[in-house]
């Protein structure tokens, strides 16, 4: 059996798996060494036909998960040989074995794992749909995973309450939906926290108002540290889930200025050698995140901070004047931004540690 899962929406597509996953899970445990898991960003044709093909080990079933094929294959990220003039021949080829019958042992399942299938490596939607799905598509069961509306997320919860030791009235549902949005990992981690917090008790709007709060403090955090720290892959997929969860632009970029204030703040005042506690308050930063603030500061040289700070002025007036709308303006902002960062391995890690 060959599925496809994919789509927006990464937590259901998790889901799908593990639910495929546990229909082949057998109280022997055997399953877990009767299953590979492939990039298929490194993968050719041959090797995984090769893992498709080979028959479980004193079990009645193999899995085998393929994650990021198509999106590899399909946008020509792969680096792989080609045949001829079309990258994707092999595959087709491929393709064509896996479908035909008995190709595959009965004990095999094989699921390729993948992402939005219409937006390439850059974030940006496809002109055209991905060529790899076309090829992969009729011989699997495929299954889309849109993000859930905002209409739906409260139904959604209410689903995922049937399963949990955990009741909320109507009004606390509400106020977790508005406070969390489409992010549905999300919402399914603050749903345990509330869950271990309530130990049974029903729930109302204000408790969830007061353990939600500070996860979408968080949340503005990840976007302005990602900024800073010169990760634009992470500012991309922050910011994305941000404006979906109804933040507004010209907020998000006012917790951008206020993160390169702070910058300012505690450079200006590290060269004046002023105390740990002096350089929290001036900032506006808690005492014990002072170390790591300096330390990014630290790698800014002044005049990339003075830029920034240009930058910042040039979008607000882009808006004002009417030249760009509020997220466009944003967005550029962002990419400016990180291109400033100083080009250290802070880009992979997180700026500041909370």
């Amino acid at each position: 059996m060959i599925y496809l899962l994919y789509g927006q929406d990464s937590f259901q597509v998790h889901r799908a798996l593990e639910a495929i996953r546990a229909r082949l899970t057998t109280p022997d445990g055997m399953l877990a060494s009767n299953t590979v898991t492939l990039d298929g960003a490194k993968l050719e044709p041959l090797e995984l036909m090769q893992h498709a093909t080979v028959v479980p080990f004193l079990a009645p079933a193999r899995l085998v998960i393929v994650e990021g094929l198509l999106a590899a294959i399909g946008t020509g990220r792969s680096g792989r040989k080609k045949k001829g003039d079309d990258p994707l021949a092999a595959w087709a080829d491929l393709a064509d074995q896996l479908g035909a019958p008995g190709a595959l042992p009965e004990t095999t399942t094989l699921v390729l794992v993948e992402g939005d299938l219409d937006t390439g490596p850059d974030g940006r939607k496809l002109k055209k749909p991905n060529p790899a799905f076309t090829l992969f598509a009729p011989i699997a069961q495929t299954k889309d995973h849109p993000l859930v509306k905002d209409k739906e997320l409260a139904t959604w919860v209410r689903a995922e309450l049937k399963h949990m030791d955990l009741t909320l009235n109507e009004r606390a549902i509400r106020a977790l939906v508005d406070a969390v949005g489409p992010d549905l990992w999300a919402m399914h981690n603050e749903l345990r926290k509330i869950e271990a917090y309530a130990n049974g008790e029903e729930v109302d709007e204000a408790l969830v108002a007061e353990i939600v709060g500070q996860a979408r403090e968080a949340k503005l955090w990840d976007l302005t540290e990602a900024v800073v720290a010169g990760d634009e892959r992470r500012a991309i997929d922050t910011l994305a889930s941000r404006l979906t969860a109804g933040d507004a632009a010209p907020m998000l970029v006012s917790m951008i200025a206020r993160q390169y204030r702070q910058l300012v703040v505690v450079k200006e005042l590290m060269q004046e050698r002023a105390s740990k506690g002096e350089v929290a308050r001036s900032a506006g930063i808690p005492e014990w995140k002072v170390d790591a603030v300096s330390s990014v500061a630290t790698r800014y040289e002044w005049p990339a901070l003075r830029r920034a700070y240009e930058l910042l002025v040039d979008a607000d007036l882009s808006v004002k004047r009417g030249l760009q709308d509020d997220e466009s303006a944003l967005q550029l902002l962002i990419h400016k931004l990180i291109e400033l960062a100083p080009r250290t391995n802070t880009a992979r890690q997180p700026a500041y540690n909370r």
